[in-house]
């Protein structure tokens, strides 16, 4: 599916990651460089990125020629101020990446790139992250529960790129696993409670295919033809 980066995004709402010990989300991505019209992009988005919450994303930072592409697990102290883990991905600009954010219930988050771990650290607990926010404490209830992508929670800052797949899990997937959806696709149930493939083509709506009816409602995004992603 492609997002033009000028007004496209889809949502999953009703959808909230509160209460999860782990969490697995694993993305086809292809980001777009260069990318223009917004000082930043962000995508992929659960919690709210601008408000003083806990939260995760992709970001983009476009003022100087879209020069980073970072994945974000964002955390919140008991004052709110922010600790930021994040990863680069630059270097996989305009091509297709498979893309991995993990946390366990010991509280390690990590990052994979195409079936490989590229970052890890310990979140301590005294920050709170997306998973343990009530949404109904938050700044903006109605966009803690949701999820978003091509744009940012206000539905502004959009990105241009296409997804080829989204999965989210309510574990934190092993090592093999995450390898085995990057290298054929494999389709591990357990857990399993979003997954959209974009197999439909047509339609303002992309069905979740998880079971649980987490579908995504498309706005302004276009179908194109689906390709063989894996092993790319």
């Amino acid at each position: 599916m492609y997002f033009d980066g000028l007004s496209a995004y889809a949502v999953v709402q009703p959808f909230t990651v509160y209460g999860w010990d782990e969490i697995t989300i694993a993305e086809w991505i292809y980001p777009y460089w260069p990318k223009a019209n917004a000082l930043y992009s962000l995508f992929s988005i659960i919690g709210d990125w601008w408000s003083p919450e806990p939260a995760t994303t992709f970001e983009v930072d476009n003022r100087v020629g879209y020069t980073r592409l970072f994945l974000c697990w964002g955390t919140r102290h008991p004052d709110r101020t922010k600790v930021l883990y994040s990863y680069d991905l630059y270097a996989y600009r305009n091509a297709w990446v498979h893309v991995v954010r993990r946390f366990t219930r010991k509280r390690e988050i990590s990052f994979w790139v195409n079936g490989s771990m590229v970052y890890a650290a310990t979140v301590p607990a005294t920050e709170q992250t997306v998973l343990e926010w009530n949404p109904e404490n938050a700044s903006y209830p109605e966009r803690y529960r949701r999820f978003v992508l091509g744009a940012n929670m206000a539905f502004s800052g959009w990105m241009k790129m296409k997804y080829g797949e989204v999965r989210i899990y309510n574990r934190a997937l092993t090592e093999d696993e995450i390898k085995a959806i990057y290298e054929r696709g494999a389709l591990i149930r357990d857990g399993l409670v979003l997954y959209l493939d974009f197999s439909e083509y047509e339609g303002d709506i992309a069905y979740d295919k998880s079971g649980y009816g987490n579908h995504a409602t498309i706005y302004g995004a276009r179908w194109v033809v689906k390709k063989a992603l894996y092993r790319m």
